[in-house]
């Protein structure tokens, strides 16, 4: 499954939580599959991962607000470096056909 259809199910999955009368069991769940999520994609030194950590420890609706708010900027990063990628290597063909020519 492609990260960022990961990231969605897990955003859904926190809403689901929140419109369930808020289950704490349901939400630590949720934010130790979060975390992690955070941690393989980004590494645990990066900011999110950190910012997750000190921001999403409370059971309550504001944690998880925020964890979705930081699942939805890793979202982000990880679309922004794919799309960076791919434009490298576009750009790396280019050069090589230009090479070639």
């Amino acid at each position: 499954m492609p990260a960022t259809k990961a990231i969605d199910k897990l955003i859904d999955a926190g809403w689901q939580v929140l419109e369930t009368d808020f289950d704490p069991v349901a939400f630590t769940e949720w934010r130790r599959r979060a975390f992690d999520c955070v941690v393989v994609l980004l590494g645990p030194d990066h900011p999110y991962a950190q910012f997750f950590q000190e921001f999403v420890n409370k059971d309550n609706r504001g944690s998880l607000l925020t964890g979705a708010g930081i699942l939805t900027a890793t979202k982000e990063q990880v679309a922004s470096q794919k799309q960076r990628s791919a434009s490298r290597n576009c750009h790396k063909k280019s050069v090589r056909s230009a090479l070639i020519i």
